[in-house]
């Protein structure tokens, strides 16, 4: 008898068994493919580790700015890139491995079925556990008139394993995933199309952010298309034809298909035992990962809500913390996430249409890179802060961030934030000069009109 069964061994699995494990539980771990989930194998790291060799290839053609001379001519190798990003993941999967072995957690490879609350069985094996977490992740969703076959449309599965440099690639989305592919392609010498129906890219984030980024993808060359709605294709001997709902049709080589993700709630038990879904497929959970059956949790993608690894971990702990007896439901307005585009992005919070709506009165403070004496250094000019404050209080309501190392950049407002921190707290705070974290310092006085370095129009 386990103390715990969880079925999934993405971020919300394995970070729930070893969490629970270094709590004295006895946990079984399942999982049909491999161990680590999408973020490991087919999402997070693979694709950080492909934008990283784009980083350097533009590095390289840009040495002359550096008062670097390379002679001859700088050639991305796709089948090096790729085994590289393979040899990174499998490191990774190794320690991870390890990780499982040395915390004693039964790990059992196969397909799960949900037999009841407390029984699951793998193969021909019954697992008994007190309590079961459910936490299966998501899977690349779908449009009509678009299969998926692998060679000529690809999902985010496929994109992360392609071993030539397309002539031409058509991106249907441009959400998080759809904006880094592109640019990663671009980068290399792609022609790029990104296809959006909304109005911008990125239409979850800030619009200055949106705005940003835009800006840099034409100077990429990339060409995005936004307010477009596509209609079908067509394959041809060589390449693809996309419609578009006015009659527009693009020739490329692929296309890849960047539209979101569907729940992976269905086909190993759940409906017959009566766990509640929503309306797209989600496992309906209450703020402790409980489900609407006793002693049954769920966690990460498969729950809906934020789609992030970190997010999924602490929902495993959460859910892990609510069986031991000691469970606290998760701030998800405090939660810091990156887009790893370039340039990349760094975000948490509202925005600052969604701050205006709630809040009315807020302040808005504002820094460019190209005022900041470290991004002139290190040749990465391209970028801003910008943090949202209320008016009446000085409450951070939002920090959002795209530049050189935006990611880390955001990580220490969001935890100052975390901590209680104010726009005053932040502005009584010193740091480092030369830093890229001054263009923080600059947009957190800004909030008061007191920056010092902000240009006019800057």
């Amino acid at each position: 008898m386990f103390d715990l069964i969880i079925v999934g061994a993405g971020t919300a699995g394995y970070v729930a068994a070893l969490y629970a494990a270094r709590h004295n539980l006895k946990v079984a771990l399942v999982e049909k493919d491999k161990l680590g989930g999408v973020c490991l194998n087919r999402g997070c790291i693979p694709s950080k580790a492909l934008i990283a060799s784009a980083e350097v290839f533009e590095k390289i053609n840009r040495a002359e700015e550096f008062g670097i001379k390379v002679e001859g001519r700088v050639i991305p190798n796709m089948d090096a890139i790729v085994d590289r990003k393979n040899k990174v993941v499998e490191t990774l999967r190794r320690s991870l491995e390890g990780l499982i072995k040395v915390n004693k957690i039964a790990f059992f490879e196969g397909q799960a079925r949900v037999l009841s609350p407390g029984s699951i069985q793998v193969g021909q094996e019954i697992l008994e556990g007190k309590n079961l977490l459910i936490a299966t992740g998501s899977s690349p969703a779908n449009i009509p008139g678009f299969p998926i076959d692998g060679t000529s449309v690809l999902s985010t599965d496929h994109i992360l394993e392609l071993r030539n440099i397309p002539e031409h690639l058509i991106i249907i989305g441009a959400g998080a995933a759809g904006c880094e592919m592109g640019t990663f392609f671009g980068t290399l010498g792609a022609q790029v199309t990104i296809l959006e129906i909304l109005p911008r890219a990125l239409p979850q984030e800030d619009p200055d952010i949106s705005r940003l980024l835009e800006r840099e993808m034409r100077k990429r060359g990339i060409q995005l298309r936004t307010g477009v709605k596509v209609e079908g294709m067509e394959r041809m001997e060589e390449g693809v034809r996309v419609f578009l709902s006015e009659g527009e049709i693009i020739q490329g080589s692929m296309v890849f298909v960047s539209v979101g993700r569907s729940f992976n709630s269905k086909g190993f038990g759940l409906e017959e035992i009566g766990i509640s879904l929503g309306p797209k497929g989600e496992i309906v959970v209450d703020p402790l990962m409980r489900t609407s059956l006793p002693n049954v949790f769920a966690a990460g993608d498969v729950i809906g809500g934020l789609l992030l690894a970190h997010v999924a971990s602490e929902e495993g702990k959460t859910a892990v913390d609510a069986i031991l007896g000691q469970g606290r439901p998760i701030n998800y307005h405090k939660i810091p996430w990156g887009i790893f585009t370039m340039p990349e992005i760094g975000r948490f919070g509202l925005t600052e249409p969604e701050a205006r709506e709630k809040y009315g009165e807020i302040n808005v403070g504002r820094f460019a890179y190209r005022s900041l004496g470290k991004a002139h250094a290190i040749s990465e000019i391209s970028g801003e802060v910008k943090i949202i404050s209320k008016k009446e209080d000085g409450e951070i309501l939002g920090a959002h961030i795209i530049g050189a190392f935006a990611a880390d950049l955001v990580q220490e407002i969001s935890l100052a934030v975390q901590a209680g921190a104010r726009k005053e707290d932040l502005a009584r705070a010193i740091f480092a000069h030369p830093t890229l974290s001054e263009a923080v310092m600059e947009a957190i006085h800004d909030l008061k009109g007191l920056s010092l370095h902000r240009l006019p129009s800057g």
